[in-house]
């Protein structure tokens, strides 16, 4: 009798035991699905925040992607244990992040087909990141590659600020060919400039001098085959100008030595630079707005799509070619183990996006993006 109620006391609590742990799990299961749907959501539309009034959504929509993988894998462990409520919820955070997602990772299929009633022609934007000049001894690779490709036309950003780039003795065995291939060309005294087989002129604006911060945007009409002009703006914002301290925190983020005092150090320049990407997406959105007829927006934004910059420069009107045209993962930068896209080729108008990649090419930390588009 004895014996058979202390059997019948241990089923009973161990069965007690299994319910709360169960209990215990679809509380867990529960919390971490609310979690992360919470920030899927908060850091694909953290873009829609001033950062100049709270700049944690910015931060959060640079930490996009990563914010992304962590959220899908935990759907596919929930999957694999069949806790389908709780996959839901996650799957429901997807498709409402989507719009923003497929900025970044869309999905494009099938392509437009080319016209040949219509005028195709090839533009490319690389940060350069100064032909790499103190190298003397081999050939510039980005200038290699940006022959090769023989787009129709090429904006760069961070050219050399000092001299031209054609003194550079990597660069001087190719002038010959840049000049036959792009006999149209600028490069002011900073950072952006312009390579053409098309004749242009500089667009003066008073967006494009209202503001003397360390940023660079010129603008030029080009003068196009098919007897239209098309504006192309050749934009740089600001970089975050990490220090190689600051920088080093992200190269050794397992180091705890002095961790704590250089995460700081970043979050601060994290802080001021995404609020003056808003005044700076401001300025170049009163160009924008400024112009009529088709428009190209390329460069380095050093800001990611979705961002408070990124949408402020969009606005309702520019579409994004990589979104419009690419497919899969990418990303632009490659330096500081911060894999992101912050470079952009953006249109408007009559035009037709037939091809976009980003080529892992040249010796710059930025990798070049190219676009065919037709009108």
């Amino acid at each position: 009798m004895c014996t058979a109620f202390h059997s019948a006391k241990t089923v009973l609590q161990t069965r007690l035991e299994n319910q709360l742990t169960d209990l215990q799990m679809r509380y867990l299961f529960h919390l971490l699905a609310i979690v992360a749907s919470f920030a899927l959501l908060f850091a694909a539309y953290g873009g829609h925040v001033d950062p100049t009034v709270w700049t944690l959504p910015s931060l959060a929509t640079l930490a996009l992607p990563v914010v992304a993988i962590v959220v899908l894998v935990l759907l596919a462990l929930l999957l694999v244990l069949k806790q389908w409520r709780f996959a839901l919820i996650i799957l429901g955070a997807l498709f409402l992040s989507w719009p923003v997602l497929r900025l970044i990772v869309p999905l494009n299929l099938t392509h437009n087909e080319a016209d040949s009633s219509k005028h195709q022609f090839k533009v490319l934007t690389m940060n350069v990141t100064e032909f790499n000049w103190q190298d003397r001894t081999t050939p510039n690779k980005s200038m290699r590659y940006i022959l090769d490709e023989e787009a129709d036309i090429v904006v760069i950003q961070e050219g050399l600020v000092y001299f031209s780039f054609e003194k550079l003795p990597t660069v001087k065995p190719m002038l010959d060919e840049l000049y036959h291939k792009y006999p149209y060309r600028m490069k002011p005294y900073y950072d952006v400039g312009i390579m053409s087989k098309y004749p242009f002129v500089e667009v003066q604006s008073p967006a494009l001098a209202q503001d003397s911060l360390s940023y660079f945007i010129k603008a030029w009409d080009v003068e196009m085959p098919d007897g239209k002009n098309l504006r192309v703006v050749s934009m740089h914002l600001s970089s975050l100008r990490f220090n190689s301290n600051e920088t080093s925190v992200l190269e050794t983020i397992d180091n705890p030595s002095g961790r704590k005092a250089r995460l700081q150090a970043v979050s601060r320049k994290l802080d001021d630079g995404f609020q003056t990407h808003a005044r700076q997406a401001r300025a170049m959105r009163q160009l924008i707005d400024e112009t009529t007829g088709d428009l190209l927006v390329m460069g380095d934004m050093n800001d990611t799509p979705g961002s408070f910059a990124y949408r402020t420069v969009c606005g309702d009107d520019l579409r994004d070619a990589w979104a419009e045209a690419g497919f899969g993962p990418i990303h632009t930068f490659h330096d500081h183990h911060m894999f992101v896209k912050i470079d952009h080729i953006l249109y408007r108008g009559d035009m037709t996006v037939l091809s976009c990649r980003c080529d892992k090419a040249g010796e710059s930390d930025h990798y070049p993006m190219v676009a065919t588009l037709e009108r």
